[in-house]
Parts: C-alpha cells; structure tokens; sequence
C-alpha cells in the first residue's frame, strides 16, 4: 500500500507562551512559511502529499504517533511512514524532484 507523504507545519499566526508578549498579533515560523510559499507556487504538490497544519503547543501529538516524543521540530515532511525531511530546501527540493514544479533557487 502505497501512502502519500505527509508534510507537517504550522498553523500561522501562533502563539508562544514561552516567549515574552513583545508581538500582539502573533508569529510565524520562518521555515514553515518559506513551505507554505513554495505550496502557493506549487498547487499541484496538494495532489501528492498529506499537508498537516498543526498548532505550535507541545506536545504536538500527530507528529509524536509518527515519529516519537523527541523529534516535534517542524517543518518535517515524512516519507513513506520512516524518511523524513526537516530542512524546508531540501522539503521543497524532494517534492520538485518527485512531482515537478518550480524548485528552490540555488
């Protein structure tokens, strides 16, 4: 049985409690929205992979039933229920080289 790679990030804006409340209206993840950007030039991608927004709060109990307690960092683009991917060039490159469209610059 062949399953779709599942591409986990974050629900943006968001808030952490373990930061000071220097920012009202929230903040993003850098690496997520660089993914979220790549997803809007690349729609297609949709057909081929899970995308899973999820909130920034740990425990982040999806990716934990996937990968255990100690690996939450996100983004993180996961392969056939083992590989998986956490930097967003190399998210972003692995889903161009696989099912096509625009790939990350250089």
């Amino acid at each position: 049985m062949v399953t779709k790679p599942v591409l986990f990030i974050l629900k943006m804006p968001f808030e952490d409690k373990d930061l000071p409340s220097t920012n009202k209206d929230g903040w993003f993840c850098t690496h997520c929205a660089m993914i979220e950007g790549a997803l809007l030039v690349n729609p297609h991608w949709l057909d081929h992979i899970e995308v899973r927004r999820i909130d920034h709060a740990k425990p982040r109990t999806e990716v934990i039933e996937f990968l255990g307690q100690e690996k939450q960092w996100l983004p993180v683009l996961i392969i056939n229920g083992s590989e998986t991917l956490t930097d967003p060039k190399e998210i972003t490159t692995y889903l161009s080289d696989h099912f096509g469209g625009a790939a990350p610059h250089p």
